[in-house]
């Protein structure tokens, strides 16, 4: 699918008219019309996302347009303002490595880029149309079930390990890692030290400035290990459930080449209660393992520097999970996850795993 980047995109969901919507799908359906929408079940988080109900005066040359579509980008000025990187990033994701990948994804009908406007719009497929499920932090998932995405995080991985190709998405980190030193800002640190949870943080991260260096610690290590390509956000609020339980992966505003620990770290402690991941996580590392062999990859890390490599990706999740502001996510959710983020940093000794932290 080609980027589209000469085309206006729509800077709020009331922009997103039949007029612009028959543009925007004639790219993949020709001969496409569209005279009426519905919109619904919107929801805000990241980027903005709403459901349209289409009504066709024609449905292209194949007649083959869907009934309904999802329609995802920057809708929230605020907010675009903040991740705008990121939303520019899924578009050309989907433009440029979803066709080749091994794992179930959404399929997208458009992707866009307005680099003036700092917005990025992709199409996507209304996957509740086959009764697909989307994870939540409040669902009883079982290792079991979590085995099921390790199993395509070690197909994905597999597939671009140590690929050449993605020497030039090494700046897809950048986003997220930026992201990352904003949550650690001076405001922002004071305010989540209120937090029930507060005790927790100060038994890991003494100051700011060492989180910080800490974070920049795991960067160092993670850069010099063999790349993959990651999924970036892997956690469960970003997976979902065929109708017969199969998994899929979803919202690919972070994708970029780093280590494997960072995928294993979101899934297992966005996934898995505490006890449930104390009994599993290693179990779950061996299986990454053997499906990464198994799907070719003959210089695999041993099992022991894989789980080294998660424990260190633990600090990944301190940023984003346990210093995620309430206008991010819903407090029961940043809760949540905060309180099993803190909880595995000190039951696999996170600090010992990253080593010596240099605080300038």
């Amino acid at each position: 699918m080609a980027l589209i980047n000469d085309m206006r995109l729509p800077l709020t969901l009331d922009e997103v008219t039949p007029e612009w919507l028959t543009q925007a799908l004639s790219t993949r359906f020709p001969g496409v019309a569209i005279k009426g929408l519905v919109r619904d079940a919107e929801r805000a988080g990241t980027s903005t996302s709403a459901r349209f109900t289409l009504d066709y005066e024609s449905r292209g040359e194949a007649g083959d347009a869907p009934d309904a579509v999802y329609v995802k980008g920057g809708f929230d000025d605020v907010m675009r303002r903040r991740v705008w990187a990121a939303l520019i990033q899924e578009a050309r994701f989907y433009a440029e490595l979803a066709g080749e990948l091994p794992i179930n994804i959404p399929v997208a009908y458009f992707s866009g880029v307005d680099e003036r406007e700092k917005q990025g719009v992709v199409i996507l497929e209304d996957m509740t149309a086959r009764g697909v499920r989307f994870g939540h932090i409040t669902d009883d998932v079982t290792p079991d079930v979590i085995a099921g995405f390790v199993e395509g995080q070690a197909k994905l991985h597999a597939q671009y390990w140590g690929d050449k190709r993605l020497e030039a998405y090494r700046d897809w980190a950048e986003p997220a890692r930026a992201f990352q030193r904003y949550m650690y800002r001076e405001k922002n640190w004071v305010a989540v030290h209120e937090r029930f949870y507060g005790d927790m943080i100060r038994d890991i991260l003494p100051s700011r400035e060492f989180a910080l260096a800490a974070q920049d610690r795991v960067w160092a290590i993670n850069d010099a290990r063999t790349p993959v390509l990651l999924h970036g956000d892997c956690h469960i609020g970003n997976l979902y459930f065929e109708a017969d339980g199969a998994p899929g992966f979803m919202d690919w505003q972070c994708p970029f080449p780093s280590a494997p620990g960072h995928d294993h770290a979101e899934l297992f402690l966005s996934a898995l209660s505490v006890e449930d991941r104390r009994a599993s996580e290693q179990e779950l590392i061996r299986h990454y393992r053997e499906v990464l062999v198994a799907s070719g990859v003959k210089d695999a890390p041993s099992f022991d520097d894989l789980f080294l490599s998660y424990r260190q990706n633990i600090m990944h999740m301190m940023g984003f999970a346990v210093f995620n502001p309430y206008d991010m996510q819903t407090e029961q959710v940043v809760n949540a996850a905060a309180v099993r983020v803190l909880q595995a940093a000190a039951d696999l000794d996170m600090l010992g795993a990253i080593g010596k932290v240099e605080v300038t």
